[in-house]
This record gives structure tokens, C-alpha cells and sequence, in this order.
């Protein structure tokens, strides 16, 4: 609580910023009198981490890892829409709300006001909002295909994060399944003897292990910590057994981020390359994975991957 108040004096010794006519913010007029509402609420409850000016480095920052989001870039991890694009403001405020498990980013209970406010007041902070709009956000065209058939589904899934390529049908000779590969980054969650069968059934090939399968793969991302001596970050994928996932594991929500991608990282925008009943199986797969987290039955799946 001290520190808390420490930090809130802090912020009350910043200059104050007045905004005195509207401005126009991702194609939307945001009245001045909201921006400065925006203001207030933002240095009572964002300051600390991300900074006066937005850029990341509040009195708090330097203590975690990975750093809090430059707001300045307009670039948004866990933004749903298509990766590169700017967020719309439910998704933003979604984040504030919500904030993202297993970070310093905590669910703010704050008023949909005050939320709102900050919301408008944090776009003053990159010039993308003055010529951009919002992509368009990213949902499943329908209802998930799989209801009564999630242990099938977590199959299907388990095939398309495992592979790389397209399965034909033999019968056909057309594409069947697009395969993500998903294990590419992310760690493998089957034995190499099962992976080389399930190539070799569905593919129809040897199977190419990455060094180090079972385990995530470092991945070089488009953000940088530090504004003197500015260093890129490496980002380690989600291991689901053991890592939360940010935003959670309700499964419209883990639609939204497999499908939309993580903005400034390598997980690519699905929608679109994949169709929405794969997607809803990936969803039910990594879900599977996720809800075995802190349990006896992800310590020993860990075994076997390892040999052990």
C-alpha cells in the first residue's frame, strides 16, 4: 500500500497534460473533456508500469520482464484482429479489464468510465491512431462446429499442431487438412516415436525434429526494452502445461488469439489460412493441454516427453 501511494505522488509531480479541443483518434472524434478524464485515470492506474509519456517505462518498469507494452508503437500483442493492426476499443478495453494472467498486467476494477476515458487517452500516445482505424475484429463465422465432440476435436487438433503441410485425400487427390506446425514454437506434446507415426499416417513422410522438441523455441519479436541503449526482446512461446495463457482459456477468447495471431511475434494471423472448424480444434487441443496445468497428469505427460 505504501508503495502504491508513493507511486500515485509520483504521478501527481508530472506535468499535467490539458487537452483543450477534440482530437481525432482512429477515425472517431474523442471530445476533449475525455481525453483529460482519460488522463487523470491513466496516471492513477497505468503510470507506474507504462510511464508518463506511455512508452513503457514507469518507476516500476525496470523490475519486470518482459517489460510493459510501449504504448507508442501502436503495436498491441493480444490485439483481435489481424496481427499489425490497431485494436477496436472493446478488445482494448477487454485488456484493461481482464488484464493478461501470468504478467504484471492485473484486471483493473475500475468504472466502464474511467476505463473508456483510458482507453481514448492512450491512443494521444502513437500517431498511428491520427491516420489508421481499427482492423476489423476477428470472430468465428458461426457456432463452434464441435459441441458434443471435443474429444474428437482435441484429436484433430493434436494433428494440426504436430504437422507441417497439407494432407490430401487419397481418394480426391484434394487438400484436406492444412497443418499449422504449431510445434515449430511452441513445445511438441508427443514422444518422437508417436510424432514420426503421425507423419508418416497422415503425411505420409519422415517427420523433421527441431532440436529440442519437448521444450519452447526462443523467438525474436518486434519489441525493443530501453530507450538509451534500446535492446530487441526475445519472446519464449507458451508452453501450455506450464505457462498460463494470457488471455485465458475460455474458448471464444482462445478462438480470437489463435486466430487473430500475437501482434510483434511470430504467431501468424490462422484466420483465413486455416479453416474455422480447424481452428475450433486447435482451440479444443490447446485447451486440453492448458486445464492439465499445476496437475499431477502434466508432470507425468513431462516424464514420458523426456523419457523419464
Amino acid at each position: 500500500m505504501l508503495l502504491l501511494l508513493l507511486l500515485a505522488a509520483l504521478a501527481a509531480c508530472k506535468g499535467q497534460v490539458h487537452f483543450t479541443a477534440a482530437q481525432k483518434l482512429g477515425g472517431q472524434d474523442v471530445p476533449a473533456h475525455v481525453l483529460n478524464e482519460g488522463h487523470e485515470a491513466y496516471m492513477r492506474y497505468c503510470y507506474a508500469c507504462h510511464g508518463d509519456k506511455g512508452d513503457g517505462n514507469g518507476p516500476a518498469a525496470p523490475t519486470m520482464r518482459p517489460p510493459p507494452r510501449d504504448l507508442g508503437t501502436g503495436v498491441f500483442k493480444f490485439a483481435g484482429v489481424a496481427t499489425g493492426e490497431l485494436p477496436n476499443d472493446d478488445d482494448l478495453e477487454v485488456l484493461i479489464r481482464r488484464g493478461l494472467s501470468g504478467t504484471p498486467m492485473l484486471p483493473w476494477d475500475i468504472g466502464e468510465r474511467e476505463r473508456r476515458a483510458i482507453v481514448q487517452y492512450l491512443k494521444t500516445f502513437s500517431p498511428r491512431w491520427k491516420n489508421e482505424t481499427p482492423g476489423e475484429r476477428i470472430k468465428p463465422d458461426g457456432d463452434d462446429p464441435w459441441k458434443g465432440k471435443e474429444t474428437e476435436a482435441a484429436a484433430t487438433g493434436e494433428v494440426i499442431y504436430h504437422l507441417t503441410g497439407v494432407q490430401m485425400d487419397p481418394a480426391t487427390k484434394a487438400p484436406k487438412l492444412i497443418l499449422a506446425g504449431c510445434n515449430a514454437c511452441h513445445p511438441s506434446y508427443l514422444p518422437a516415436v508417436e510424432l514420426e507415426a503421425m507423419s508418416q499416417r497422415v503425411l505420409g513422410k519422415p517427420f523433421a525434429l527441431r532440436e529440442d522438441p519437448h521444450r519452447s523455441a526462443l523467438k525474436e519479436s518486434e519489441y525493443v526494452a530501453g530507450k538509451t541503449n534500446p535492446v530487441k526482446m526475445w519472446i519464449l512461446p507458451t508452453d501450455f502445461l506450464f505457462h498460463p495463457i494470457k488471455t485465458g482459456t475460455e474458448p471464444l477468447t482462445l478462438f480470437r488469439t489463435i486466430a487473430a495471431g500475437v501482434g510483434g511475434t511470430a504467431m501468424p494471423t490462422w484466420k483465413g489460412s486455416l479453416k474455422d472448424a480447424d481452428l475450433w480444434a486447435l482451440v479444443h487441443y490447446v485447451r486440453r493441454l492448458a486445464l492439465l496445468r499445476d496437475t499431477p497428469a502434466a508432470t507425468a505427460l513431462q516424464r514420458r516427453l523426456a523419457g523419464r
